[in-house]
């Protein structure tokens, strides 16, 4: 990954770090001493201060590029406006330990981004920001609505559409690899079956059988966890629903799931283990787009941000980057799959100003902030008069995505579950059981969904 992307790998770090989720049942926020509670659902506003305040934003993103964004939005006319007298204090990579630990002692931070969204919704710790928004510029039907429905949870808004947003799913290949060994690169695999075949033909080796190429890691970036903002990819490939909103039963011990586990594993078999291991331990060769950019990895499973991100990190990559529909089963051919996703501004509950900061929300949103994460991060929001003036052709492969935005068949929403942090973590350690052949793939479904449903009883949200 770039230093653009510090973004997902470090917020998946620090989801590792907090995967015990009852820490977070105990971080409410401290109750104030002098003032009665306020009434359910209530923005408390705090007075103004003649002086002014401190506000600040904490962020799991992080980079150079990140930061410089920053600079250039606190230098807009209209930021120091809504900021008024305030100070602005912005702080990036922040592990979510740390957040925890603030929330814990009763000295959040003002608001977040890519934080543990619905963690924290579930757990008290956020604002609810109904009435912002009703008062607020931001319109629902102004945003893509899988993007702002995000941002609600039982009934309740807890956020906005924010920075980082659109579409998270696509297959991102090297079509210049691709041609060196005779595949044809307009014609992009469809089915996992024809994926496989790909892989094969595209992985190396070298004299003394260390992989030096792999054609593409199952496991990799936006096919290698679950997210609340996001989603799981094998059920946005095999296309089932493995938690249910309503009746909030889960759903991993079934033939999709088996059959997820199995595909994979197939990938993993041919490389080995230990060698697909190996080959993303070297520096700079994570599975987020370093092994991409150093074409040690000719395919990859991503979002939107991948053709724009791989732009400024290697641009001679980037000119042979292509993107297509993400593989599904061969008993789904022809399905299109795509899922809207991204991220949040969300306002923590002893924010000391959440009219200021949520008006800060709602500038990210508008032209000037868009344009700047555009042309530096090729980043995009859910806003759609904006999505609507985008010039696709800037960053090869992104065109793919504006057309599945309108021409996908299944449209993936992630479900409202609670536990979304756990869960990616035992997934990681039993797939690992899979491929070093310690589970079977029936046994690893099954284990999935017992893990699942003792940890939702134990969190008390059964």
């Amino acid at each position: 990954m770039s230093e653009k992307r510090l973004t997902r790998r470090d917020f998946i770090k620090s989801m590792a770090v907090t995967s015990a989720m009852g820490v977070l049942a105990a971080c409410k926020t401290a109750p104030s001493t002098t003032e009665a509670p306020p009434a359910e659902g209530e923005t408390v506003v705090q007075p103004p201060d003649e002086e002014g305040r401190l506000l600040r934003y904490w962020s799991g993103w992080g980079g150079e590029g990140y930061s410089t964004f920053w600079d250039q939005v606190q230098a807009l006319d209209a930021f120091k406006q809504i900021l008024g007298k305030n100070t602005f204090e912005v702080k990036l990579s922040v592990g979510e330990e740390a957040i925890l630990t603030s929330v814990a002692g009763g000295d959040p931070p003002d608001t977040g981004a890519n934080i543990n969204y619905l963690g924290f919704m579930a757990r008290d710790i956020l604002l609810p920001i109904d009435a912002l928004v009703a008062a607020g510029t931001s319109k629902k039907e102004d945003f893509i609505e899988a993007n702002w429905n995000l941002g609600i949870y039982k009934g309740k808004q807890y956020g906005i559409p924010s920075q980082e947003c659109f579409l998270q799913f696509g297959l991102n290949y090297n079509s210049k690899l691709a041609e060196e060994v005779g595949l044809d690169p307009t014609k992009p695999p469809e089915t996992w079956d024809e994926t496989l075949d790909w892989h094969m033909k595209l992985t190396k080796k070298d004299d003394a059988g260390n992989v030096t190429r792999v054609g593409l890691n199952p496991y990799g970036a936006m096919a290698g966890g679950l997210w609340d903002t996001s989603g799981f990819f094998p059920a946005v490939s095999w296309g089932w629903n493995w938690f249910d909103d309503a009746t909030r039963k889960f759903d991993f011990n079934n033939e999709k799931m088996v059959d997820a586990f199995k595909t994979f594993k197939k990938f993993i078999d041919y490389v080995g283990v230990d060698n697909m291991t190996a080959l993303y331990s070297g520096e700079g060769m994570d599975d987020w787009g370093g092994a991409y950019n150093a074409q040690a990895e000719c395919m990859i499973i991503e979002g939107y941000w991948h053709p724009g991100e791989t732009m400024f990190a290697m641009p001679d990559v980037a000119k042979v980057n292509m993107a297509s529909w993400s593989p599904v089963p061969a008993s789904r051919k022809g399905a299109k799959v795509q899922g809207a996703g991204g991220h949040l501004w969300t306002i923590f509950k002893d924010s000391k100003d959440p009219q200021t900061m949520y008006k800060i929300g709602e500038l990210l949103n508008t032209k000037e902030p868009c344009d700047i994460l555009w042309k530096s991060q090729g980043w995009l929001p859910a806003v759609k008069s904006y999505l609507d003036q985008v010039d696709a052709s800037v960053y090869p492969g992104l065109d793919f995505y504006f057309k599945s935005y309108k021409e996908a068949t299944y449209s993936y929403t992630p479900p409202r579950c609670e536990i979304y942090t756990f869960i990616y973590n035992e997934y990681v350690s039993i797939k690992d059981k899979v491929n070093r052949n310690e589970m079977t793939a029936e046994q690893a479904a099954e284990e999935l969904q017992k893990r699942a449903e003792d940890e939702y009883k134990n969190q008390g949200f059964a």
